[in-house]
């Protein structure tokens, strides 16, 4: 039977205008939220005032705001709202942004959210006034969770947060599947060896947002420790990536620090393939379980994380992974080092992390299952 889904989004990077694949990989593929025989209407904050319809069941409605603007706009946020379920008339709310929840009137549908980051952390690590506003996100997301009929989460650190703003409601874990990994068997590895040189070279990967919060340059300093052979491929696009280049080259260590830009998902398979370890080193505790962790243990790239708790939850030391004690480079490198010097260790990493992805993945539940 047809459901009336009223989705709350955020779109700071333009995707509806502009790149509607990647809505579209995250909504429909990862989370799974999207049914062809549902009717989806999509209010999203956004740079830009204007309505689309990308598709016979979506339409799009762009709410005017901005990064900075946001909290001052909920309110007018709200009264669009209340208008377009007075005409929309939904079976059921969902939103992935949960802060977006507290907007929402009592009313005859179902509430859905999923937790799949700290909105709250994401603002604070940004620093300054930042800080001030990352505090606002946390009475948000406080209000929001009473206003929440079924809530999804993909970690447990997740889990915890919601639990401690009070959640009351029906809680499920719902971590993602590994997304197009029916292309990694056909991954052109020679094709990146080829093009960046990488034979008989020791390849460090990241897969990230080149933002501060990714804590790259983490990765960039190490790099003044590791021996002449060792490579690091950093893969992702964003607005730290002028300063991150500007850094390497300041260490004169450019050449054996490559930027490979914005790479489409179903093509980074051939990085991972290539990749001899996989460093994750976040500084923000805001994320699940990162998409890139599950995609590292399905290629059997070892995997080493910061010491936050988002990750440390996630990452069993030794086992699973290696979790950083400090913040220095000089254990990040010391730990490279060991790790792939180490066959028999490098071997049981691979293997359970290869075993934990699909424990994991086995989990895995569409968000449209809760739609019905």
């Amino acid at each position: 039977m047809k459901k009336k889904i009223l989705v709350l989004y955020q779109d700071w990077d333009d995707w509806f205008l502009n790149a509607y694949d990647k809505f579209e990989h995250w909504f429909k593929e990862k989370d799974g939220a999207y049914d062809k025989n549902n009717e989806y209407y999509i209010l999203a904050l956004s740079r830009y005032n204007k309505i689309i319809q990308p598709e016979n069941n979506i339409k799009v409605e762009l709410f005017k705001s901005s990064p900075t603007k946001q909290i001052f706009d909920l309110i007018r946020f709200r009264n669009r709202l209340i208008e377009i379920i007075r005409e929309f008339k939904p079976d059921y709310i969902y939103s992935p942004f949960i802060y977006l929840l507290s907007t929402v009137p009592k009313g005859n549908y179902k509430v859905v959210g999923f937790l799949r980051d700290i909105t709250a952390e994401i603002v604070k690590s940004k620093g300054g006034i930042r800080k001030i506003a990352g505090n606002i996100f946390y009475v948000l997301d406080y209000l929001a969770f009473k206003k929440i009929d079924v809530l999804l989460y993909n970690s447990p650190y997740l889990k915890n947060y919601a639990l401690k703003l009070g959640f009351k409601g029906k809680m499920i874990f719902a971590p993602r599947d590994v997304v197009d990994k029916e292309f990694f068997d056909d991954a052109n590895l020679q094709e990146v060896l080829e093009k960046y040189n990488l034979a008989n070279k020791k390849v460090i990967l990241t897969v990230a947002r080149l933002t501060k919060e990714k804590n790259i340059e983490m990765g960039i300093k190490a790099m003044k420790y590791l021996p002449e052979n060792y490579v690091y491929l950093i893969v992702g696009e964003g607005e730290e990536e002028k300063n991150l280049k500007m850094l390497a080259k300041t260490l004169g260590i450019d050449s054996r620090v490559i930027f490979v830009g914005y790479t489409n998902h179903k093509d980074l398979w051939k990085f991972y393939k290539a990749a001899d370890v996989f460093w994750l080193l976040s500084k923000s505790n805001f994320e699940g379980i990162p998409n890139v962790i599950l995609e590292a243990w399905y290629a059997k790239v070892p995997v080493i994380v910061s010491k936050i708790e988002a990750l440390s939850s996630v990452v069993d030391d030794s086992k699973t992974g290696i979790v950083l004690k400090t913040w220095n480079e000089k254990e990040l490198a010391e730990k490279t080092v060991e790790l792939l010097d180490n066959k028999e260790f490098y071997k049981s990493l691979q293997e359970n992390g290869w075993k934990r992805v699909n424990e994991i993945i086995k989990q895995h539940v569409d968000v449209k299952e809760f739609f019905n």
